[in-house]
C-alpha cells in the first residue's frame, strides 16, 4: 500500500484500504471500517481542524491497531479501510445520513456541506467501492479456500455516553451464535462485558454485514473496545489478548 503523501499528490491511486496478514490461515476474515483518520489529497481536510481529525467522529481509536493484532493472533487476515469516516463511511449505507455526515457529535463538516450527487459518487468510486471490493474478495477467497468464514468487525467506542459509562468491551450482534459463546468466554475475565449494548445489532445494522455476511449466511458479529482501554501504556497488547482468546474460544466449540 503505497501511503506517501507525496506520492499521492503526483497522481498516485488513493489507497482505499488494505489486507494486513492476507494469508492468515484460520477460517475468519476481520473488518475494521474506522481505522484511519486520514483525508485524500485535495479536499483541505474536509475544513478539520487537528483537534476533530483526532477525535472519535473522525477513527475509531485503537480499533486499528487492535485488528491487526487480532489478525496475528489468530492468524486471520484483516480489511482495514485507510480512510477517515468523516470523508464516507465504509458502514454505512449511501443512503444513511450519517455515509458522509455534514455535522459529526456537535462538529460541523464544512467539507460535507450541500454535496453534489456527483461529489457523492466521486467519494463513494474513491473510497467507499474500493474498500468494499477488498472485503468482498477476502471473504470470497475464504470461501473458496476454507469454506464459509465468521466475519468480525473490530471497533472502538468512547468511554461514556450521555454521561453512563460504557463497558470495557461488547459484542454486538444480530444472532445469537457465535456472539453469545464470544460474550461467555469474554466475562471469564472482565467485568461487564456490553451483551448487544450499548447498541443492538439487531437494530442497528451495519452495512459491511448486509453486503458481506447476510447474503451468504456467514455467521458475524461486532467486538466494540472502549478507547480509552486501548490507549492505556500496553492497551493493545492486553485487549488483543482478552478478544483473541474470547474469538478464538467460540471458534474451536463450533468445531
Amino acid at each position: 500500500m503505497n501511503t506517501d503523501p507525496l506520492a499521492l499528490e503526483r497522481g498516485a491511486a488513493w489507497p482505499a484500504g488494505e489486507v494486513f496478514n492476507p494469508d492468515g490461515r484460520a477460517p475468519l476474515v476481520l473488518v475494521c471500517e474506522h481505522a484511519s483518520n486520514r483525508i485524500p489529497p485535495g479536499y483541505a481536510d474536509l475544513g478539520c481542524d487537528a483537534h476533530d481529525l483526532s477525535r472519535h467522529i473522525a477513527v475509531d481509536l485503537g480499533a486499528g491497531e487492535l485488528a491487526r493484532g487480532l489478525a496475528l493472533h489468530l492468524d486471520a487476515p484483516a480489511v482495514l479501510c485507510s480512510t477517515s469516516r468523516l470523508f464516507v463511511d465504509c458502514n454505512r449505507a449511501p443512503f444513511e445520513s450519517d455515509w458522509i455526515a455534514p455535522v459529526s457529535d456537535g462538529s460541523a463538516i464544512a467539507g460535507n456541506a450541500d454535496l453534489s450527487a456527483a461529489q457523492r459518487h466521486a467519494r463513494a468510486q474513491l473510497v467507499f467501492e474500493p474498500f468494499h471490493a477488498l472485503v468482498g474478495e477476502t471473504v470470497a477467497a475464504k470461501r473458496r479456500g476454507d469454506g464459509d468464514p465468521l466475519i468480525v468487525a473490530v471497533h472502538s467506542y468512547a468511554p461514556f455516553l450521555d454521561g453512563l459509562a460504557r463497558p470495557p468491551v461488547a459484542v454486538i450482534w444480530d444472532q445469537p451464535t457465535p456472539a453469545t459463546q464470544v460474550v461467555a468466554a469474554l466475562r471469564r475475565e472482565v467485568e461487564p462485558v456490553g451483551d448487544n449494548t450499548p447498541y443492538d445489532g439487531r437494530l442497528a445494522r451495519g452495512y459491511t454485514f448486509d453486503r458481506h455476511a447476510r447474503p451468504f449466511g456467514l455467521r458475524r458479529f461486532a467486538i466494540e473496545v472502549r478507547q480509552d482501554l486501548l490507549g492505556e501504556a500496553g492497551g493493545v497488547a492486553t485487549w488483543t489478548r482478552i478478544v483473541g482468546e474470547a474469538i478464538a474460544a467460540a471458534m474451536q466449540a463450533r468445531q
